[in-house]
C-alpha cells in the first residue's frame, strides 16, 4: 500500500475540538479549520492548501484502518499515489507540467479523513476567537 510522510501534528488532540472540523474556501485558498479549548479561551487554527485540484473526505464510519494509521491527528503526504495518477492521466496534456502535485490525508477524531491534492500547504497560527467571529 502507499507510505505515509508525517509532515504535521496538530497543536491539540481533535477529541478536544469544540466545533467539527470542516474544509472551507470562504476566506482564500482551502483550508481545514478547527476550534479548541486552551487555558479557558477558544482559540482557532488550521491547515491551508495552496492550489487545490481535487479534495475526498471520508466519514468516520467509511474509514479503514489504512485511513487512520499514522494519520491520526496527523498530515501526512501518501507515497506513489493513485489518486495522482488517475489526475494526470486526466489533466489535458497542456496543463500536465503546470504545477506540482502532492496528495495530503489527515484522519480527525469523530469527523473522518480528509484528502486534499493540491501544490504545497501551510499550518495557520494558533488564534484567539472561533471562526464564526472573524
Amino acid at each position: 500500500m502507499n507510505g505515509k510522510s508525517q509532515l504535521y501534528k496538530i497543536p491539540v488532540p481533535s477529541t478536544s475540538f469544540l466545533t467539527d472540523a470542516a474544509l472551507c474556501s470562504w476566506k482564500g485558498p482551502l483550508t481545514l479549520l478547527f476550534e479548541y479549548d486552551r487555558d479557558g479561551a477558544t482559540c482557532r487554527s488550521g491547515i491551508r492548501f495552496k492550489r487545490v485540484l481535487a479534495t475526498r473526505t471520508r466519514s468516520e464510519r467509511c474509514c479503514t484502518e489504512w485511513h487512520i494509521e499514522g494519520a491520526y491527528d496527523t498530515l501526512v503526504e501518501i507515497g506513489s499515489s493513485l489518486w495522482i495518477d488517475e489526475l494526470q492521466n486526466d489533466i489535458p496534456v497542456r496543463w500536465k507540467d503546470e504545477q506540482e502535485m502532492h496528495h495530503y490525508m489527515i484522519y480527525l477524531d469523530s469527523a473522518g479523513c480528509f484528502e486534499v491534492i493540491a501544490e504545497s500547504w501551510e499550518s495557520l497560527p494558533e488564534e484567539r476567537g472561533s471562526w464564526d467571529s472573524t
